[in-house]
């Protein structure tokens, strides 16, 4: 969750919309080693990003961008555009094997419902490991977890909370307009949106199920 210690921070750009992009490349943290996934190339220069290496079908990917990086050297894992996995997936995992405790995941949402939702699963995969995990963009901060969350923001902003594929159990919120105490949030009843922070920190403490935190940045 944010507010950890130091760790190895990547950073997973991929092909989905960034929102107002110079906002997010303000809001950006450094970063130890960033992996562009595919198409996701496009996104380096208005975020201000050099990536480390790049992966994926390159089905999506703009030659030229391609031909620029890898004349500089840029290393490239090319997978088949028949695989399993996404693009976005095999670049988080790539991120992994080269010892990131932390993953933002830039670029992971857009008109594509079905692979934004897919990225948010990818949360859940990262958290299973042990990875801190979040997918940023310029209006929208999503985590996951089963256990706790602690999160940071200003006073006054909105924060959601949504089951993910299952019905939820809260134990305890601070630091939120609406608290939630031993109660359950069952997956057709979104009463979790909307909520607001009191403080700059608020937490959540989850009984059972994977919860989703939805941090507005307006």
């Amino acid at each position: 969750n944010e507010g950890s210690g130091r760790a190895m921070r990547a950073a997973v750009v991929s092909n989905g919309d960034l929102g107002d992009a110079e906002k997010l490349r303000k809001m950006l943290p450094p970063f130890d080693l960033v992996v562009c996934s595919d198409g996701g190339i496009r996104h380096l220069k208005a975020l201000g990003l050099q990536p480390d290496i790049l992966v994926g079908d390159f089905d999506s990917a703009d030659p030229s961008l391609m031909r620029e990086y890898t004349e500089k050297g840029i290393p490239v894992l090319r997978f088949p555009s028949d695989k399993d996995k996404t693009d976005t997936l095999i670049a988080a995992e790539t991120a992994m094997e080269r010892g990131a405790d932390s993953i933002v995941l830039l670029g992971a949402l857009g008109s594509r419902w079905d692979h934004s939702y897919g990225n948010v699963m990818i949360l859940v995969r990262l958290a299973e490991r042990g990875i801190d995990g979040m997918i940023l963009h310029s209006h929208n901060r999503i985590l996951v977890s089963d256990q706790i969350f602690v999160l940071t923001a200003r006073p006054g902003q909105t924060v959601s909370f949504l089951p993910l594929g299952e019905n939820v159990k809260i134990e305890s919120t601070k630091g939120l307009r609406y608290p939630v105490h031993h109660k359950a949030m069952p997956l057709d009843d979104p009463y979790g949106i909307s909520n607001v922070f009191t403080e700059e920190r608020a937490e959540v403490r989850i009984t059972s199920g994977w919860l989703m935190a939805v941090v507005a940045d307006d």
